[in-house]
């Protein structure tokens, strides 16, 4: 969990040092789930974080289900999201949804 929690806050704080956000940009958040307090105050604090940066967040619950992830996050990139955050449901089949954000997108 403390190495989630230092993933998520160097993904903010490196979309912070980026050029300023407009209204219009959006950034997403994955989390594997939303029926676990943790992660709902991350999602929280992500809330918070995104409005005092400008920017509108979109957070999709993949209600532990990777195939879901997987959707939620091809989803994202149809939408143009400037930056996914993933709390992954299972670390061998995000692999598939890195692979296929990798190929679609330029990520810096």
């Amino acid at each position: 969990m403390k190495k989630l929690a230092t993933l998520i806050s160097a993904a903010v704080l490196s979309a912070s040092m980026s050029t300023a956000a407009s209204a219009q940009d959006t950034m997403a958040i994955v989390v594997s789930t939303l029926n676990n307090p943790f992660f709902v105050t991350m999602k929280e604090g992500a809330e918070a974080k995104a409005k005092d940066l400008g920017y509108n967040l979109i957070v999709l619950d993949s209600q532990n289900d990777p195939s879901k992830e997987l959707s939620n996050i091809e989803d994202l990139t149809v939408r143009g999201v400037k930056a996914i955050l993933i709390n992954p449901t299972d670390s061998d089949a995000v692999s598939n949804a890195i692979r296929m954000l990798t190929a679609r997108t330029s990520l810096y």
